[in-house]
């Protein structure tokens, strides 16, 4: 069992300089938590105690606005670490994670990293860079929600999805292998359900994404990234 769980740690790019006995360490301290689509892996307020690790499905975070109203505010897929900030700081969780399909989890004990990451330069600039970069990702949704109407910020969403985990096939476009409710997506761009039920349903129409057992297909993507530039009226 340490073995294969040394395999799965090895696949996480956050722990590329960690040496062999180190890791053996870690995975024999790693557990393996299985939870269905809903499932939620902590609640907002929760105390933090593990890095979770994807190993399959996906996972959305979300907070709770003051006027009741979920806002999702991103989505994770295999191979990447959720609660690695409340992890850091101590302290208990500001957001709620919840499982987007069956998912399964490597969970490690926070002071397994904490001691890696004090040790462990290479790592510990390695979760430096993924929290920065996760702070300009919010920072453009901010920007993205500020910045237009809802077929603008759709738009946005789905072209963002499409390059991070979009399979293209050819001939039936870009496949986007998440199943997103029509909540899911009003969450994702700060609107009512109503609103995007119009505007996915409008757009299957002309063509512009279909859905399949998968998830999204982005059929014209052109289309998309002009009404993500703003060249087409917004709803």
């Amino acid at each position: 069992m340490t073995v294969e769980m040394q395999k799965k740690l090895r696949l996480i790019t956050l722990f590329a300089e960690v040496p062999d006995d180190r890791m053996e360490r870690m995975a024999r301290e790693t557990t393996l938590l299985q939870l269905e689509r809903h499932a939620h892996v902590w609640n907002e307020g929760d105390v933090s105690r593990y890095l979770y690790l994807i190993s399959e499905g996906r996972v959305k975070l979300i907070k709770h606005s003051e006027t009741g109203k979920d806002v999702i505010i991103e989505i994770f897929g295999p191979r990447e670490a959720i609660g690695e900030m409340s992890l850091l700081v101590g302290g208990s969780y500001n957001t709620t994670a919840v499982c987007l399909s069956k998912t399964t989890l490597l969970c490690i004990p926070r002071q397994q990293i904490l001691d890696l990451l004090a040790t462990v330069p290479a790592m510990a600039l390695r979760s430096l860079r993924g929290m920065a970069r996760r702070s300009r990702m919010l920072m453009q949704k901010i920007k993205e929600l500020a910045a237009g109407g809802v077929e603008y910020r759709i738009a946005h969403l789905l072209l963002k999805l499409a390059d991070r985990i979009g399979e293209e096939k050819e001939n039936t476009g870009i496949t986007i292998p998440l199943v997103l409710s029509r909540q899911d997506i009003a969450d994702l761009v700060g609107t009512t359900v109503e609103t995007a039920i119009r505007v996915m349903s409008r757009w299957r129409k002309m063509g512009i994404v279909t859905n399949d057992k998968l998830g999204i297909v982005i059929r014209d993507r052109d289309t998309l990234e002009d009404l993500a530039a703003g060249i087409t009226t917004h709803l």
